[in-house]
């Protein structure tokens, strides 16, 4: 008995398959986080595009309206793709300089699904002079993960974009 019970505790056949068993729940843990991470990451560059985009396009214009912003938004949510567009939000804002102290203050604001997180004027110093304006964007967007057991919450995201008009000195809203 003794030396049946010596035999059993000597080979080592199943320690390879026991030591899989073991790690093989957290290795799939590390795959499936690596996963998450790089598809919260294209997310995030995904919303640097968007922002980057709706600037671009309002300061294309001579003057924008409520409907264009609307139109501008619906483009950043397909360059959002193949993420949902569901959370992204965007604060629009014009900011002007005065032509004699080159003080920024805010000509308008416009928004879709998101709150501003800090004041624009102060965002855009340093990105104009006296008697010009910059269309400054915030971004937002919630990452939610696919795997809810690796990432329970959702990740929220931020972006800033800065653009000077092209065609005029100021953009106006109607």
């Amino acid at each position: 008995m003794i030396r049946r019970t010596l035999i059993a505790l000597r080979d080592r056949s199943g320690v390879a398959a026991v030591e899989f068993v073991l790690l093989a729940p957290i290795l799939a843990t590390i795959l499936f986080g690596l996963f998450e991470g790089s598809q919260a990451i294209l997310a995030y560059m995904k919303l640097i595009d968007s922002t980057q985009t709706l600037a671009d396009l309002v300061s294309q214009q001579q003057s924008v309206s409520s409907s264009d912003i609307d139109n501008f938004y619906s483009g950043a949510q397909a360059v959002m793709a193949p993420y949902s567009a569901t959370s992204l939000g965007f604060v629009i804002s014009s900011v002007t300089y005065d032509p004699n102290t080159g003080a920024a203050s805010v000509a308008w604001q416009d928004t879709r699904n998101a709150t501003p997180t800090g004041s624009p004027a102060a965002l855009a110093t340093g990105y104009g002079s006296k008697g010009e304006s910059v269309i400054v964007v915030q971004g937002s967007y919630g990452y939610s993960s696919l795997l809810h057991f690796i990432l329970p919450g959702s990740i929220s995201m931020g972006q800033v974009a800065f653009s000077k008009p092209r065609q005029v000195a100021a953009i106006p809203h109607n």
